[in-house]
């Protein structure tokens, strides 16, 4: 993988780039967002408005591991992924984030140090709060902290789920539930299917296999007309095919 464009979190605590009437444009899109669960459209509509509208290039980091944790950030659109390196620099996609996911602090403790490196794979936008305004708003809406804590609940479920696969289940059963969780979160309907943008190399990564073996299945799906693999990206054609494959573990 290549390096990142810009390092660390001073980017994203940049001067907004978008006009107020750009912002509430955007902004209307996300307030089905989990983050506001439970909120008055008017509650929405303002803790968006208190925050600022940024654009992110591919490969531009958003926050980096072991950084202190500066602001919570909403995804308007495009894709991000979320890794740890362990000791020996080995890199683990832990996530793929896509429109309307919330990415960034922890829940309602807004201090700390970020557990994790955030890299954009496709082009995004995102609403930014900064440490302060999160404070202020925790303290202003209740439901809101209870929403971080629901989004960080449901993230720790499918982190046990995805380790009781790379422990017991075959890789062509871990491979097809992958393929089929990203697609609902990052994927993008195009001619024939639903594009997944990643490579080879990081759905390796998030399945605990090897780069052969995921071309070896992509390759063998493709001619089943499950999918389409390209060289950055899989377009799924055939869900039901994959769901299969999952039910079964083949």
């Amino acid at each position: 993988m290549g390096p990142a464009r810009l390092s660390a979190a001073s980017v994203a605590f940049s001067s907004p780039v978008s006009t107020p009437s750009n912002f509430e444009r955007h902004a209307n899109r996300l307030r089905t967002a989990p983050l506001f669960s439970g909120l008055t459209d008017a509650e929405s509509q303002e803790i968006l408005s208190s925050g600022r509208l940024r654009c992110y290039f591919p490969d531009e980091i958003m926050f980096s591991q072991g950084q202190p944790a500066k602001a919570l950030l909403l995804i308007e659109s495009g894709s991000v992924k979320l890794t740890q390196v362990s000791p020996d620099g080995n890199e683990v996609i832990l996530w793929m984030n896509g429109r309307g996911e919330s990415i960034g602090l922890q829940a309602e403790d807004p201090g700390g140090l970020y557990s994790c490196t955030a890299k954009v794979v496709e082009r995004c936008r995102a609403v930014i709060w900064d440490h302060a305004r999160v404070v202020a708003l925790l303290c202003k809406y209740q439901r809101l902290g209870k929403n971080l804590n629901q989004i960080l609940t449901h993230r720790l479920q499918e982190l046990e789920i995805r380790f009781r696969e790379v422990a017991t289940e075959r890789v062509a059963h871990r491979l097809a539930m992958t393929l089929l969780r990203l697609q609902d979160r990052i994927g993008k309907p195009c001619e024939g299917g639903v594009e997944i943008c990643l490579s080879r190399e990081e759905l390796a990564q998030m399945t605990g296999t090897t780069l052969f073996t995921i071309s070896r299945l992509l390759s063998k799906w493709g001619e089943d007309g499950i999918i389409t693999p390209r060289r950055e990206a899989v377009i799924v054609r055939r869900p039901s095919g994959l769901e299969q494959i999952g039910d079964c573990g083949i």
